[in-house]
């Protein structure tokens, strides 16, 4: 007896491959899928780390424009600029006090920026003192950097920026402010 009944083996064997594909394809739509998520979520936090990197800029540019003598009362606009608002119009004197917790960032910022920079900042002067090397070049009848009362001025400077979505970076620096 010769059995020669093998039609159903074709039909078995190109399910079983088509079942295989429809897998392999599934995993890759979900695989691009994730690593769409991750490189949007990267942009995001880039960007809000970018905009508390600006709005440190800003802060230094404002300490730099308060050292020259301007002066700014709470809600005035920094350098014109609508979308950079002075909250606090003595923040280039005030000091750093460690147990301070309402002069931070999040709860009295100096600086707010909106829009597109969507960003705080709080700056506090947390030192002052003489030049390193001032006395030294001095006493050696040096004339050169600097002299007997070249004082510097230390800034801290905190700021956070922000993502509609959500996203939140924080920078924060010290600043050394030198005299001209």
């Amino acid at each position: 007896m010769n059995i020669r009944n093998e039609k159903g083996v074709v039909l078995v064997t190109a399910l079983i491959i088509l079942a295989l594909l429809m897998v392999i394809g599934t995993s890759i739509t979900m695989t691009s899928s994730v690593e769409m998520n991750i490189a949007k979520n990267e942009k995001v936090a880039q960007t809000s780390f970018y905009r508390a990197e600006n709005a440190r800029i800003i802060a230094a540019e404002a300490i730099q424009t308060a050292s020259g003598g301007t002066t700014w009362t709470d809600g005035d606009n920094f350098q014109s600029h609508a979308d950079i608002v002075v909250t606090d119009g003595d923040f280039f004197e005030e000091g750093f006090d460690p147990g301070n917790t309402v002069d931070t960032v999040s709860a009295s910022p100096d600086l707010q920026l909106s829009n597109s920079l969507w960003a705080d900042v709080d700056v506090d002067k947390i030192e002052v003192g003489p030049m390193p090397g001032a006395s030294a070049e001095f006493g050696s009848e040096y004339e050169g950097v600097g002299h007997e009362s070249m004082v510097q001025a230390i800034y801290r400077i905190d700021s956070i920026g922000r993502e509609p979505s959500g996203s939140v970076a924080h920078v924060e620096l010290e600043y050394r402010l030198l005299p001209y």
